[in-house]
């Protein structure tokens, strides 16, 4: 039996990793990511054992199927985003010689220590020294179109430069594909935190510039850190339960396989949270993102959640036309526009986003359907919102309708947390703060 409407507390620590959690998922951890103890809620609560197949079709970074792994349940997960999709590949693959990964680990920095003295760049740190060997000497700058799509002052001169000598030398130094993603991984670790001149607050945002950082010396240590995680995992013994990840848009599942026993995902929230943005540099770094070009066709691929990826040819917003209650969301925030006079491009979509993410929803879940077990259960994170001018987005209550329209039975709705939302004017007090809910809708099929 799921339970509902448990209160947890209203902070944002229940979504902190706990440290007995760290393990694998601190490798890179998505800032919006759920934790890990929400996974094992949700595998004990549907009884699920080592005959089940758990699909999270929006699977970030892993949590679920990294969880799952650990508990020695088959996974499957789906991201359309090229970045987050190398990530759960990477932290599902147990599979790599500690051995070999250490004897590459010497070699990269070896060659980076190297180049980086060419160039000026003394190493900083005793962790980032190694023996010296010659290489061709490479330029170490982002393209004209690279420096276009970075965010501007999210990398200051000499941290870039050490970041592209280090994936120059592990893209040269390391032969066997997987391996080598396992590196670009824990480069993309000491980017976003360490390197980077960005932070989360939860909103992305700029922060004090770096004149230099030691990033061969904390790439030297993560990658030990998860090298150690890998032998462990190892031990233990859940390396060869089967985890496969496929680089995919959640509104198409039509080639998945017909025996998924449970859904466990946090899908985007209907807000204006770019979430190419969030990962934007270690996109750069890992060569998804070159262009406008390719990452518009990044956004693209993604359900629509926000202004930054809705574009002219988009049709989603028409399979929730005959949700009325949708259709009033969108025309109240249509009419609070016009109230306010807010008259921007990006406001002028926002009933538009509203009416995108449902669609692009119900478009999930008929897709979904025929790939379930019957009676399989669903677990979907999401949190209501009040990012379009305050008018409120029940997303819980208003995802479940578009289930049911598809054949879903709604059995449960976990409160999870109340989060801070924006603060609002009140008569008495003349401010207030909103709360918004976080919730954990269960269906069945």
């Amino acid at each position: 039996m799921v339970e509902t409407e448990r209160r947890p507390p209203k902070s944002g620590a229940i979504n902190a990793l706990q440290k007995e959690d760290s393990p694998v998922h601190r490798w890179y951890r998505f800032v919006l990511s759920f934790p890990p103890h929400l996974v094992r809620q949700y595998l004990k609560a549907f009884n699920l054992t080592s005959t089940a197949l758990v699909l999270d079709p929006f699977c970030g970074t892993g949590t679920t199927l990294v969880e799952s792994k650990k508990h020695r349940v088959r996974s499957l997960g789906c991201d359309a985003h090229p970045f987050a999709a190398t990530v759960s590949r990477v932290k599902t693959n147990w599979k790599l010689d500690p051995q070999i990964l250490r004897k590459n680990l010497r070699l990269i920095l070896r060659r980076a220590n190297s180049e980086s003295s060419k160039h000026g760049l003394e190493a900083l740190s005793l962790d980032s020294l190694m023996f010296q060997e010659t290489v061709a000497v490479n330029g170490y700058k982002l393209t004209e179109e690279e420096e276009r799509v970075l965010p501007t002052g999210f990398l200051s001169q000499r941290p870039l430069r050490r970041l592209l000598v280090l994936r120059d030398a592990i893209e040269g130094a390391v032969e066997q594909n997987s391996s080598r993603e396992f590196f670009l991984v824990a480069l993309a670790h000491v980017t976003s935190n360490g390197a980077g001149n960005f932070a989360f607050g939860p909103e992305i945002y700029r922060t004090k510039p770096k004149p230099d950082y030691d990033v061969a010396g904390h790439f030297a240590r993560h990658s030990e850190t998860m090298i150690h995680d890998l032998t462990e995992m190892q031990k233990i013994g859940p390396a060869d339960v089967q985890s496969e990840v496929h680089e995919k848009d959640a509104r198409d599942l039509s080639e998945l396989p017909n025996d998924i026993s449970a859904v466990i995902t946090s899908p985007p929230y209907p807000n204006e949270k770019d979430y190419t943005r969030t990962t934007r540099v270690e996109s750069i770094l890992l060569r998804i993102v070159t262009n406008r070009e390719t990452l518009r066709e990044v956004k693209e691929s993604m359900l629509r959640s926000n202004t930054r990826n809705v574009f002219v040819s988009d049709r989603d917003g028409e399979e929730v036309r005959d949700i009325r209650s949708i259709q009033r969301v969108c025309e109240q925030i249509e009419r609070r526009r016009i109230e306010l006079k807010k008259d921007s491009g990006f406001e002028k979509l926002y009933h538009k986003v509203v009416a995108h993410y449902f669609g692009g929803m119900r478009r999930h879940l008929r897709t979904l359907r025929p790939k379930l077990r019957k009676n399989a259960k669903l677990a979907y994170v999401v949190g209501d919102q009040l990012s379009f001018l305050m008018v409120p987005v029940a997303t819980a209550a208003l995802l479940a309708e578009v289930a049911e329209k598809e054949g879903y039975r709604k059995i449960g709705c976990d409160l999870w947390r109340e989060r801070v939302g924006t603060r609002v004017k009140n008569s008495e007090t003349n401010e207030k703060t909103a709360r918004v809910r976080e919730e954990i809708l269960i269906l069945q099929a």
